[in-house]
This record gives structure tokens, sequence and C-alpha cells, in this order.
């Protein structure tokens, strides 16, 4: 029996370069400060103030930013990679 693998014609996403890569680590980065900064919020409020606030706000302004700057550029890189020029599709 064939496995999944041998029935897919082509990779289903394009190689990773180093900047999609590097995009990936710094959403992923953002997204995990948002969640730290969610957990500890209360202890980090009665610490230092007004600032914990503007601090969720720019770490999720960061990481919804990033995010939607990898996904474009992830699916850019997928496109452009399911659709380049073969010599086998002859």
């Amino acid at each position: 029996m064939n496995s999944w693998r041998n029935l897919v014609p082509a990779p289903l996403a394009a190689p990773e370069t180093r900047g999609l890569k590097a995009a990936r680590l710094r959403t992923m980065t953002g997204l995990f400060l948002v969640a730290a900064l969610v957990v500890s919020f209360g202890a980090l409020r009665a610490l230092s103030g007004i600032f914990a606030l503007a601090l969720f706000a720019g770490a999720t302004t960061f990481a919804l930013v990033q995010g939607v700057l990898w996904v474009r550029a992830k699916n850019a890189a997928d496109d452009a990679w399911l659709m380049r020029e073969r010599d086998d599709a002859l």
C-alpha cells in the first residue's frame, strides 16, 4: 500500500529560506511574549503600573504585524514554489 506521501505529486510548501525562518521565529517569539504577559499581567501591573499595559500593547502589535508579514511572505513563497516551471510537466 502506498503512503500518502507517494500520492502527493509535489511538496506542499516551499523550502524555508533564512528570511522566512527568521520571520517565523520572530512571530513565535512575539506570541510567546504576549502569552507570558497575559499569564503574569497582574504581577507585572502591580510592579510597574501603567508600563505593563504599554508593554502588552507593544508586544501584541509586534506579534500581529510580524504574523501578517510572515503569512504573506510564506504564501508568496509557497505560490511561487507550486507554480514554478518544471521540465517534467511537459
